[in-house]
Parts: structure tokens; C-alpha cells; sequence
């Protein structure tokens, strides 16, 4: 523009009065974003905070609940070994029939075949009591200082007392509620003695915890605290106020409150399982971001929308992480670490409906031959490990690129990701990772330092090429394999598809 048009325009009253007229718009538009803004991102911080509040809540919610199950059923069986073991004490004949009644009527030769007796059914090595006591406050087998320090004369009656009153498991008869005492009537002189201790059950519920803050409570009916993971909680006390108010005493419910998620399970005893997580646990990230969220909102009003999108996407990122880092504990199966039966079917479904470029998959089915045997004959928790070790060897084997996972007892899976092309190097490749598993565990099975039962493996294996098959036709084709295998002796891996399949299968 010239110098003479732009006085001209300067001097222009029209323009002037424009000029003027966009200035107070401008103005007006800028105070009203200085107010607008900070409002608007307040409202969206409320909204966000609540709602994201209460979804991490409810998803915390549903993680602990399940977890809550299966420490009530962990629990539940470790109680029912103790149960188990001193029903074998009042149900011998020779244990139950002898009564002598006072200390003259004492039968050195059968008492030592009682001991005898007594020692071969205790399972455990960490009982403190683990025998029986008489009326004339003699006792055989295990009794422990916690229990002897009443004195004889008073132990019997004690225990008749407490078996009166409970029907069976005694919670207050140890000081400091160091154990949990099972009582059985053996006769009208004799009473047999179970013990756990209770810090027993508090290192199993430790190995549970996921989550920071969180803490699992065991308690009697009436609230009182035998066992947990709180340090600031002393046995013998009532659970506190704000989490006794969350527990349903009739059924198994989850409760999300103002303080603390709460989800309570009934044992068979009708004790409680109380799992309990803060919610300021629960909301600690949240909480932190929103923080920040605020101090840019106030200190950069004119630039909030920008801030409002890069803190929204910072909060989300974190929140994700959150929830992702939860949800690979729920998606995780407890005893072996590999991905539990409902996310392994996900992911599968998910990744076959979306396969990669230029990549096929292999679907690997096995479970461990005569697995029932060992458990039958070694226990559950030689069973459990046996589990383990064959999860750990499937770790092992397999890439961390494939998906592997526990679908339940002991069958697992794996999906395969491959990037041959041509059926037959496809199936030599998924022979020679078969072939390789089933050496892993023979010579695991001759290792010098092996101390489980040796274990073998059938699997059956099902190529993906490409087409619209999902999780349940690929996991049925591996299956009829995994059949075909256990007809032509265990031990051995079939591929479906092939002529000695079909043939075992037919």
C-alpha cells in the first residue's frame, strides 16, 4: 500500500470506527475466552475426573472380585486338608475305641501305635498341633506351647468347650490368634486337634496382590480379624468400621464406596475372605494428572484448548497404562503366568479377523498325559508345580512373539505366528517346534535335578492360511489333532489335515 492510501485510510472515520468496533470485539472475545475457558476446562476436569473415577473403580471391582474367588477357594482347600486330616484321626477304629478314661487305665503299646498313626496322616510338616487330647489332660501327637500353656487339667475342658460352642474351628483359644485350632470329638474322653497357622495364610494371600494399597482380610463371623496383609491390623481386631460396613455376611458381594472397594467372599466355614483397595489407591495417577491439568489451565487460560488436548491425551495415555498394567493381571493365569482361557480365545479371535500381511498361523493344542494320575497320587500342590514346570517349558520353547495360554486344568495353548508361505514348510516348521517341545520335556524328565514326576505331552496342531476362520474352528481342528494323538499312544504331536489324523480320528 502506498503512503497516500494509507493515510487515506487512516483519516477514513469509517474505518476508523471499524477499526475501533474490531478492537472492542477483539477485546470482548478475549475476556469472554479468559472467562469461557477456564469454566469450560473446570467443567470438563469435574466430568472427566468422575466418570473416569468411577470406571477405574468398577474395573478394580471386577478384578478383585475375581481374585477374591479364588483366594476363598485357595482357602478354602487349605482349610479342607486340615478338616480332612483330622477326620482320619476320629474316624480309625483303633484311635476312636481306645478310652482310658484316667492315667492308671494308660496302654503304653496301643498309645505308641496311635503316635505311630497320627505321625503317617499329617500331611503337612508346618502343623503345630496336629494330635489328640484327653480328659485326663494327656495328650499324643503334636500339641503345641500355645495350647499346653492352659495346663493339662484345664486343656481338655478348654477344647470341650470350644467344640461346644463352635462345631469346630476355634479362632480365640491361641494367644495373639497365632493359629486357627480344628476340633473333632473322637469320643466322650478323647478330642482330636488340628491346627494352621494363621501367618501361614497370610504369606499365601501376599503372593495375590496386585494392586498398591490393596489388602485381603481373613475374619471370623463376627468381623474379628485371624489373619491379613495390613501390617496396621492386629489379630484379634475388629475389621475397621469403613470396610465392616461393606461386607455382606450373607452373600459374596463387591462394594464400591466412597473410601475402598470392598468384595467379600463366605468360606465354607463361615469365616469371611475380605479383599479391600483404597480408592485414593485406585485414583493416585488420576488424581496426580488432574493436578497438573488444573495448574496449566489457570496459568495458560488464552492457550487452554491446546492445553485441554495435550493433557487430555497425557491422562488417557496414563490412565491406559493404568488399566493395562490391571489388565494384564486379570488376563494373566495366577499358578503357571501364561494368558487365562477367556483373554487367549480374545486375542486369537482378534488377530485372525486381523492377520498381518504375508503371515500365516499355526493353532498348538496339548495337554499333559495322566495328569489326574499325579495329582491322585503326588497331591495338588506336587500338581500345581508339575503345572508350572510344564508352563515354564512351554515358555521356553515357543517365542515371545506367540500367544500362549492356560484354557484350564492341564490343557494349554499356543497360536503360532509364521511367515512361511507353502503348506509343507508351514507343517515342517510347526513338526520341528513340536519336536522340540516333547525333547524339552524328556530331558527335563532325566535331568539329575528334577524332583517332580516326570510328565510327556500330547498336542495337535491346525494351520491358518488365510480366510474367514475364527477361534472356535481353528481350536476344534487342533483339538480332533490332539485326539488323534492321544489314540496313537500320548506322547506325540498330530497335525490336522494329515492322513495318520484323519485315520486315528476315523
Amino acid at each position: 500500500m502506498s503512503e497516500t492510501s494509507s493515510n487515506k485510510t487512516s483519516n477514513n472515520p469509517t474505518n476508523n470506527t471499524a477499526n475501533l468496533t474490531t478492537s472492542k470485539l477483539r477485546n470482548m472475545i478475549v475476556a469472554g475466552f479468559a472467562i469461557l475457558i477456564p469454566v469450560m476446562l473446570l467443567i470438563i476436569i469435574v466430568v472427566f475426573y468422575t466418570r473416569m473415577g468411577q470406571a477405574m473403580k468398577q474395573q478394580t471391582a471386577d478384578m478383585i472380585t475375581n481374585l477374591n474367588i479364588q483366594i476363598r477357594d485357595n482357602t478354602d482347600n487349605y482349610l479342607g486338608v486340615v478338616e480332612g486330616n483330622v477326620h482320619m484321626l476320629t474316624s480309625d477304629e483303633e484311635i476312636v475305641d481306645y478310652a482310658p478314661g484316667s492315667r492308671d487305665k494308660k496302654d503304653p503299646g496301643i498309645e505308641s501305635v496311635i503316635e505311630s498313626r497320627i505321625a503317617s496322616y499329617a500331611i503337612y510338616s508346618n502343623y503345630k498341633d496336629y494330635g489328640i487330647v484327653y480328659n485326663d489332660g494327656s495328650t499324643l501327637g503334636t500339641i503345641s506351647g500355645g495350647l499346653k500353656i492352659m495346663g493339662a487339667d484345664r486343656l481338655y475342658s478348654v477344647l470341650d468347650k470350644s467344640l461346644r460352642k463352635t462345631g469346630g474351628w476355634a479362632t480365640d483359644i491361641v494367644a495373639g490368634r497365632e493359629s486357627a485350632i480344628y476340633l473333632e470329638r473322637i469320643n466322650d474322653t478323647a478330642i482330636a486337634v488340628g491346627s494352621i497357622p494363621t501367618e501361614e495364610l497370610t504369606n499365601r494371600m501376599k503372593n495375590s496382590l496386585f494392586i498398591e494399597g490393596m489388602n485381603v482380610y481373613v475374619a471370623d463371623k463376627s468381623l474379628v480379624v485371624l489373619s491379613t496383609t495390613d501390617d496396621t491390623v492386629n489379630p484379634g481386631s475388629y475389621l475397621k468400621t469403613n470396610i465392616s460396613r461393606s461386607v455382606d455376611r450373607v452373600s459374596s458381594t463387591t462394594q464400591i464406596g466412597d473410601h475402598y472397594v470392598v468384595s467379600t467372599q463366605r468360606l465354607n466355614n463361615e469365616w469371611f475372605v475380605v479383599t479391600v483397595v483404597p480408592s485414593n489407591d485406585i485414583l493416585t495417577t488420576l488424581n496426580s494428572t488432574i493436578r497438573y491439568v488444573i495448574i496449566f489451565s489457570i496459568v495458560a487460560s488464552l492457550l487452554a484448548m491446546v492445553y485441554v488436548i495435550y493433557m487430555t491425551r497425557r491422562i488417557i495415555s496414563s490412565v491406559n497404562q493404568t488399566v493395562d498394567r490391571l489388565d494384564v493381571k486379570a488376563q494373566t493365569d495366577l499358578l503357571t503366568g501364561l494368558i487365562n482361557k477367556r483373554s487367549f480365545e480374545e486375542i486369537v479371535e482378534k488377530t485372525l479377523l486381523n492377520p498381518e500381511e504375508h503371515v500365516s498361523y499355526a493353532m498348538i493344542f496339548m495337554d499333559i498325559d495322566n495328569f489326574k494320575g499325579v495329582n491322585d497320587r503326588c497331591g495338588h500342590d506336587v500338581g500345581d508345580l508339575v503345572l508350572k514346570s510344564f508352563a515354564h517349558t512351554i515358555d521356553t520353547v515357543f517365542r515371545e512373539t506367540d500367544v500362549k495360554g492356560r484354557l484350564g486344568g492341564d490343557e494349554f495353548c499356543v497360536l503360532m505366528k509364521m511367515t512361511e508361505e507353502d503348506r509343507e514348510t508351514l507343517t515342517e516348521h510347526v513338526n520341528d517346534v513340536c519336536h522340540r517341545f516333547v525333547d524339552a520335556l524328556h530331558r527335563k524328565a532325566n535331568s539329575a535335578r528334577q524332583t517332580l514326576p516326570a510328565v510327556t505331552s500330547s498336542m495337535g496342531a491346525a494351520l491358518w492360511e488365510g480366510g474367514s476362520e475364527g477361534f472356535e474352528e481353528l481350536y476344534h481342528k487342533a483339538d480332533t489333532a490332539l485326539y488323534a494323538s492321544k489314540n496313537r499312544g500320548k506322547d506325540t504331536w498330530s497335525i490336522y489335515g494329515q492322513n495318520d489324523v484323519r485315520d486315528a480320528v476315523e
